[in-house]
């Protein structure tokens, strides 16, 4: 498996959008400086949903000189809404989002970016992720965005080019992957890379819920592309679906546990038995997966989405002398520890994060581990799909690109297409 500095390697020599260093960084345009913490910094928000709502209120809670000056969403009803929120909040006096500063469209995100901001908040649905990550760097923001940062390999080599240009100018670019800036993980974590379960010998994850997602119900003359992007949980070329979508979280805390270390195979399965009809476009509810590591250590990664089942959300590392129980921070065997009070801010802290690295000119550069959780989601929905082994090589050099190139309401949207074990075929 390609370990960080060589994965970077080999992407630099690979891939065919990457030039020669130095011109990369001369195309760029440089990031303001803001030393010192009177200095407003003004942020725009694209994607207006529930998290981005979210996002835009930790920021402001995580900084007190951080302004709201634009937003935007495919659909304007959403930016209405997010303004009202936001201005009902205790920060609602730094929401000063002037009528031309409102955008909607596909072209939303670009306009945020060029209105003057400092910062960029992205979350919109994954699908979007690479091309608004990588038109915000190249602007020279600072940018937080959402997890998965893509939904296919494609996807993730461009988020990774961006990464690099934004390692080279000093631009912070923070992940959403949240449970890195949550103290009691830490805390935990911290306590098991000190050898408080002594050697590893397995990993295991579960999350047993009803799933997430809001069915949009589709109304005369609404197009296939506006229907599907309006439902865009239940499809896979906007969501990657929930193994990458949602249990990344827990990929991404065992890939810390593992520090920053990746498998090198997964073999997985999966399906659809709830979760069925059109309006569930073309995603599965369930996932079982093998992830190995180069010295043989196993990861059993399991998650359903089904209405009416048991709920479970655990996180284990077994070692020779202990095993952690990372949900409840706790430890048990020859180093028994438990954390016995934890106040959860990970979502704030993760923005202190953010405005601490940018306000004091080091910049923080979470690209690595962001997209590579999402690389190990996606390769375990491309084994699931598809029934074969997926090795860690075969993911990172994989062509598999499911982001249509036209973007519009009138364009095609992809054929839905429900993946079937042994007949889709490995791209």
């Amino acid at each position: 498996m390609p370990q960080p500095s060589a994965s970077r390697r080999q992407f630099l020599q690979t891939s065919a959008a990457t030039t020669v260093v130095g011109t990369l960084a001369s195309q760029l345009t440089s990031p303001a400086a803001f030393a010192g913490e009177t200095n407003t910094l003004k942020v725009g928000l694209v994607g207006c949903g529930g998290r981005g709502t979210g996002a835009a209120r930790d920021t402001l809670s995580a900084d007190p000189n951080c302004k709201i000056t634009a937003i935007g969403d495919l659909f304007p009803e959403y930016t209405e809404s997010t303004i009202n929120r936001l201005k009902s909040t205790e920060y609602g006096d730094r929401v000063t989002i002037e009528p031309d500063h409102v955008f909607s469209g596909f072209d939303a995100y670009k306009k945020v970016i060029d209105s003057g901001v400092d910062v960029v908040l992205l979350a919109t649905p994954p699908g979007f992720r690479p091309q608004h990550v990588e038109a915000a760097i190249n602007a020279g923001k600072h940018v937080f965005c959402e997890k998965p940062v893509a939904v296919d390999p494609v996807g993730c080599r461009t988020v990774w080019e961006a990464g690099e240009k934004a390692r080279q100018r000093g631009l912070t670019l923070v992940s959403g992957l949240c449970w890195r800036y949550e103290d009691g993980m830490k805390e935990t974590i911290d306590r098991i890379h000190n050898g408080a379960v002594g050697e590893l010998k397995a990993l295991y994850s579960t999350r047993y819920n009803a799933g997430a997602g809001k069915h949009y119900a589709r109304t005369p003359g609404m197009s296939d592309m506006e229907w599907q992007i309006r439902n865009w949980y239940f499809f896979t070329w906007l969501s990657a679906d929930f193994f990458a979508e949602q249990f990344v979280h827990e990929l991404d805390k065992m890939a810390w546990v593992m520090q920053n270390e990746y498998p090198e195979r997964v073999l997985a399965t999966g399906g659809r038995q709830t979760r069925i009809g059109e309006a569930n476009g073309d995603v599965f509810d369930h996932f079982a997966a093998m992830f190995e590591y180069k010295n043989g250590l196993r990861y059993h990664a399991t998650t359903r989405h089904q209405v009416g089942c048991t709920n479970e959300f655990q996180d284990f590392v077994v070692g020779d002398k202990g095993t952690a129980d990372l949900m409840k921070y706790n430890i048990q065997g020859e180093n028994e520890w438990r954390k016995r009070k934890n106040v959860n801010r990970m979502y704030h802290n993760e923005h202190v994060a953010m405005y601490d690295s940018i306000r004091n000119s080091k910049a923080l550069n979470n690209t690595d581990y962001m997209v590579k959780s999402s690389l190990m989601g996606i390769m375990a929905r491309m084994s699931a799909y598809t029934g074969k082994e997926v090795t860690w090589d075969q993911a990172w050099n994989s062509q598999l690109d499911t982001f249509p190139k036209e973007q519009s309401f009138e364009a095609a949207a992809p054929p839905v297409e429900v993946a079937v074990p042994g007949v889709t075929p490995l791209v």
